[in-house]
């Protein structure tokens, strides 16, 4: 019995010296000093898609005759634009109206004096293929459609791969950083307590190349349309990212 007793001692001994130290690694594990820094980063982002944004307006005397015209010049710009290589599932028609035409008698009045029917689409060419531009306006002004934008843009999938690049350097700046502040204290970075992406400067949307000019008409502002296509060349963007780390200081 009296071994019995022993035994006992010496594994309650154990449980508490146990639980001190378990209780006392946890006091070190989250106390002491800590060193934060921030990180940053700039990732060149050049666009990889171009959308050229087409106009097809039509006037008649009656909105069904309008339709119609419209569905013309639609029809053959589909036409131009299928025998340069695109599929039909690559163009996409947008804002389709129609309308009638008024004359008013000063600016400010409200009455319509009927002046026939317009109709009014857009179709969007989005594409990867930068070289077929000037091939896209010259399928615009062979059917007698306006080219309204060229915008430069970059691809959902373009995007996440370069946020996600540039949080990466930017955590590891922010690592360096903190080691840098470590070592200066004769000390080693210990483990890492909170991460935080602080600030993410990501991309701003579509970068415009060309605007038509409404009162150049619709031959002038092709023809500069074409000039641009020619000499088409995307502008790079700064995709930014910023993150805050915070580290134990190592012990020794």
């Amino acid at each position: 019995m009296k071994g019995g007793g022993q035994m006992d001692s010496k594994i309650t001994f154990a449980i508490i010296i146990a639980a001190i130290l378990i209780v006392g690694g946890f006091i070190v594990y989250n106390t002491g000093a800590t060193v934060s820094a921030q990180g940053s980063s700039s990732v060149k982002a050049t666009p990889d898609e171009v959308s050229v944004y087409i106009n097809v307006e039509t006037k008649n005397t009656t909105a069904v005759l309008a339709q119609e015209q419209n569905k013309e010049i639609s029809d053959k710009l589909l036409f131009e634009l299928v025998k340069i290589g695109f599929d039909k599932n690559e163009l996409k028609f947008v804002n389709y109206n129609i309308y009638q035409d008024c004359i008013t008698a000063t600016v400010y009045s409200s009455y319509c004096s009927p002046n026939g029917y317009r109709v009014y689409q857009q179709l969007v060419v989005k594409t990867n293929r930068t070289d077929k531009v000037p091939s896209i306006v010259d399928a615009a002004i062979n059917s007698g459609s306006l080219v309204s934008y060229i915008n430069f843009e970059i691809s959902d999938a373009k995007q996440r791969e370069l946020k996600a690049e540039a949080l990466k350097e930017a955590s590891e700046n922010a690592r360096i950083q903190a080691e840098s502040v470590a070592s200066g204290q004769g000390k080693k970075l210990g483990r890492l307590v909170s991460l935080q992406n602080q600030q993410y400067g990501g991309y701003n949307g579509p970068i415009a190349y060309y605007a038509a000019d409404s009162s150049k008409g619709v031959a002038s502002s092709n023809f500069e349309a074409r000039s641009v296509a020619i000499d088409i060349s995307p502008n790079e963007q700064d995709i930014t990212a910023s993150v805050y780390a915070s580290y134990k200081l190592g012990w020794f």
